[in-house]
């Protein structure tokens, strides 16, 4: 729990490193190889060591991804080369990267789409799946496509009821009751937070790849101690969603992915940019803090902020996502 009472999901914490251990977080450099889980070819480790002590929550998963890879034989190879990619692993490991890029802001939006359709019990009962949908980017559209975190591009979002969804999709509903021993890990880790409200199943379609993938966020009501805060806001909410939404899916599509640097009540998201090395992409900020940006340091910073209504610092306008006072 932070300072200000407002949960913090284990997501705000991150190495900057893009291809890492799964476990420790150790990058790849000279003395550190990582090596692939031999069951599901998914997750990468640094060590037997941590390999096994990842094991308990990992053996949760690695069925499930050995089941995606499995699944690869359907997709045709001229559909992955068509795209710039010259294997389904090689795919997967890309947009697992591109994933992890951009978690802050895929979290933001998968927030602010709740908040904006209904609210958060609204979203439990019934159940409802977060759907996004997302581009490719053709190799006309950058200069480099090296980056994972530049990849690809968030379309659109929409918000469906599960078993509506599940009807309609059979390898959604296989998916979902094949996870649910994941989703139970998962709600036990949480079951004793006192805001925490239950789990949001997210399903990512990628244009041109015949393949979704299933995730879960993990949601909790606001803090009843940010009230006055949030009454303060509630004559500009929908304006500071939308700038919210604005912003989030400006650090995705526009390159300047938001990550989080410090800790505690001195925590910031900042927007930053992959820089490689010899083995990784790491995360830079371009500023170290909100009060040191000046327009030019990265046009699509610039263009992202030049459509902002609400006139609220991004600073706090992510500050009020993640503390939940809308």
């Amino acid at each position: 729990m932070s300072s200000n009472g407002a949960p913090e999901p284990s997501l705000y914490i991150q190495v900057a490193a893009l291809r890492r251990c799964q476990e420790c977080g150790q990058a790849q450099d000279a003395e550190h190889r990582l090596q692939r889980c031999a069951g599901c070819f998914h997750i990468l480790y640094c060590s037997k060591t941590c390999q096994k002590k990842a094991w308990k929550t990992h053996k949760l998963l690695c069925s499930t991804n050995a089941g995606i890879i499995e699944r690869s034989d359907s997709i045709p190879q001229p559909q992955l080369e068509g795209l710039g990619f010259e294997s389904f692993s090689k795919f997967t490991d890309v947009f697992r990267q591109w994933s992890d890029a951009h978690k802050n802001a895929l979290y933001m939006c998968a927030k602010v789409v709740v908040m904006q359709r209904g609210g958060i019990a609204w979203s439990q009962n019934p159940q409802k799946m977060l759907a996004f949908f997302v581009t490719p980017r053709r190799s006309g559209n950058l200069l480099s496509l090296r980056n994972p975190s530049l990849m690809f591009q968030l379309q659109t979002m929409h918000l469906f009821d599960l078993e509506e969804h599940m009807a309609m999709s059979p390898d959604v509903r296989t998916k979902w009751e094949h996870d649910a021993p994941v989703r139970a890990s998962m709600d036990a880790k949480f079951t004793t937070h006192p805001l925490y409200a239950g789990l949001l199943p997210t399903v990512t379609t990628i244009d041109g790849i015949d393949m979704v993938r299933l995730d879960y966020l993990t949601q909790f009501h606001p803090n009843p101690s940010l009230a006055p805060l949030a009454a303060c806001v509630a004559p500009v909410r929908d304006i500071v969603l939308e700038d919210i939404l604005h912003l989030a899916l400006g650090s995705i599509n526009a390159g300047f992915p938001l990550r989080p640097e410090g800790s505690g009540p001195s925590q910031q998201f900042l927007p930053g940019h992959f820089v490689r090395d010899q083995f990784t992409h790491t995360w830079q900020p371009l500023f170290a803090d909100w009060t040191q940006y000046r327009r030019g340091q990265h046009k699509g910073l610039d263009e992202t902020l030049d459509g902002l209504r609400s006139g609220i610092p991004p600073s706090l306008l992510i500050r009020a996502v993640h503390c939940m006072i809308l």
